[in-house]
């Protein structure tokens, strides 16, 4: 018995009512925040161009510091922001003497900004936030796609581990066969630096030099180990991981994807272009290939057949080549290397769309079709685009360059050649120059800078661009024909 005078009997059954502060409901300061939402083109492009501003930003801090240079008191500020660009968009044009200027700190932040340039601060970032187990977000997705040639979203992680294992380890295996031939005619732990720093800059077509007392290679004419070894290292970045993944698991070409058959068809012929046109007209040039011997002529040709499209590193004096070589060389190095590759350029498989389009054209083919595969129109759109929008960017560099080195050209002291080669050159992020870098003018310099900047990510932002703004229209108006020619 209770105090209420109710006692709990077996079967009985207590209902509780909530009170009436339970039922009262309960209210949440809210905080809002203002968040700014960018379409997803607009936040990739961002993300890209930003994250490559920040590499180059902090580089110039680097190299202006005492420490970086030779000289006392530091770098000037061009000089630091040029060499910094230059690196990070592994471009290769310098103004003062890598191996003479540089001390083995700036020299080692110049190795650094071309291994990150090279290998994309996008795909990087990727590795490193998997790594550690963070979500990607799907602009960043878009980026790295775009970035590697492509490919579909839910292989990309797997894929970007693999791009970075692939990428150290060939500049791994570059180095020991560096080592073991430097390590002959250096002391063991300059040829250790000598061969980190080149097979950086080899496999990641940037074109620096730290050799003393040489310009460039040309103090290896005739070695061709170093020669064929740095060769090699250019082609495997150049060719991108897609391809050479596909190349090393199938080895049959009947079984290769479109994309690499291009690449590899493209590569192969720009190659021979190259070295037939060098060949054809260096081989008497007394300023060249003239005094060397024949073995010595067909492996410095090949080689920079090789390296003058993409990489930068020579070992002949351009500054002496023929017109010729010249003109032709200047179509190379806006063509560049394979989409997804660390070699700068318009991309191979754009060019390689663009010749298959025309083929048909002229076989009065009404689709674009090679190794029985047809190519979509939206490709081959995206293809004309791109070329376009990097022919008028490289036209406007060409003319503000000339601008700016006008006096000098009216002077004698360019010519007009030395100035396109020089904008062809930053905008292809190739390096090669015909002497003329080190004696622009403070406005010429920071052209050639923005050309390099343009020509490292022009390329890749607007492939992303276009494809990211692609849409599908559920209508189609009446064709009407156009006159030709």
């Amino acid at each position: 018995m209770r105090g209420n005078g109710w006692q709990r009997r077996l079967g009985d059954r207590v209902v509780r009512r909530p009170r009436e502060r339970e039922l009262a409901p309960i209210r949440f300061k809210a905080h809002t925040r203002h968040r700014v939402l960018l379409p997803a083109a607009t936040s990739a492009l961002l993300s890209l161009t930003i994250s490559f501003a920040v590499l180059i930003s902090a580089g110039t801090l680097l190299l202006r510091l005492p420490i970086a240079s030779v000289p006392d008191g530091g770098a000037p500020w061009i000089t630091a922001l040029f060499t910094a660009t230059s690196a990070a968009c592994v471009t290769g044009l310098v103004l003062v003497s890598s191996a003479e200027y540089w001390s083995g700190f700036g020299q080692a932040v110049i190795a650094g900004l071309m291994f990150l340039g090279g290998l994309g601060i996008m795909v990087a970032g990727l590795v490193i936030l998997t790594t550690i187990g963070r979500r990607i977000s799907l602009n960043q997705r878009l980026v790295v796609r775009e970035a590697m040639g492509g490919m579909s979203l839910g292989s990309m992680m797997r894929v970007g581990r693999y791009v970075v294992l692939f990428a150290v380890g060939a500049q791994v295996v570059g180095f020991v066969v560096l080592f073991a031939r430097l390590a002959f005619k250096y002391d063991a732990p300059t040829a250790a630096w000598q061969s980190l720093f080149h097979t950086i800059s080899a496999f990641n077509n940037a074109g620096f030099v730290i050799f003393p007392g040489s310009e460039s290679l040309s103090a290896f004419q005739s070695d061709h180990l170093v020669l064929w070894a740095i060769g090699i290292l250019i082609v495997l970045g150049a060719m991108s991981f897609p391809v050479v993944n596909e190349l090393y698991h199938r080895l049959h070409p009947n079984r290769w994807a479109l994309d690499t058959r291009l690449v590899v068809v493209g590569t192969l012929g720009l190659w021979a272009i190259g070295a037939i046109v060098f060949a054809a007209f260096e081989t008497t040039n007394a300023g060249t290939l003239g005094g060397m011997s024949v073995v010595d002529k067909i492996s410095n040709g090949a080689f920079q057949a090789i390296t003058s499209r993409t990489a930068g590193f020579s070992s002949v004096d351009f500054a002496q080549t023929a017109d010729a070589t010249d003109a032709v060389y200047m179509l190379l190095m806006f063509i560049g290397g394979a989409s997804g590759s660390v070699a700068g350029g318009i991309k191979i498989n754009t060019v390689m769309v663009l010749v298959v389009v025309g083929l048909a054209a002229v076989h009065g083919r009404p689709r674009p079709e090679v190794f029985k595969r047809e190519v979509p129109y939206a490709q081959i759109a995206r293809a004309m685009a791109l070329v376009l929008l990097a022919l008028t960017t490289l036209l406007g560099l060409v003319v503000a360059l000339a601008a700016t080195e006008a006096a000098k050209i009216d002077a004698g002291l360019f010519r007009f050649a030395d100035v396109a080669f020089e904008a062809v050159s930053a905008f292809g992020t190739t390096g090669l120059s015909r002497g003329v870098t080190a004696e622009l003018s403070d406005p010429g310099k920071l052209v050639v800078t923005l050309a390099m900047y343009l020509g490292r990510l022009g390329p890749l932002t607007i492939a992303l661009g276009l494809a990211l703004h692609e849409r599908r229209t559920p209508y189609r108006y009446a064709t009407e024909r156009v006159r030709i020619g």
